[in-house]
């Protein structure tokens, strides 16, 4: 049948159609709501910002123990994070 226009992995819902089954509910979605809403939920569901980050990151650092930590800290001294480059890009 073809592959589909949105997201060119899946196979199209039919013939006729543009759209797999998820991407055409998608759709519905933003033809129904206001996209900037749809954006502005998926922004909010999807990603993380940095306080949700730091707040994973320190709940991860307590289950690691000591020594392997410290031999960690050594390792990344130095190592820019994704959070860092993001801040550099905003500022």
């Amino acid at each position: 049948m073809g592959l589909c226009s949105f997201c060119n992995e899946r196979e199209r819902e039919g013939y006729w159609k543009y759209y797999c089954e998820d991407c055409a509910m998608l759709r519905r979605m933003l033809v129904l709501h206001n996209p900037s809403e749809c954006v502005s939920i998926l922004k909010r569901c999807l990603i993380r910002n940095d306080k949700q980050i730091t707040n994973k990151v320190n709940i991860e650092l307590k289950t690691i123990p000591k020594e392997s930590l410290e031999n960690t800290k050594k390792a990344l001294e130095g190592v820019k994070t994704r959070s860092q480059y993001d801040n550099v890009i905003r500022n």
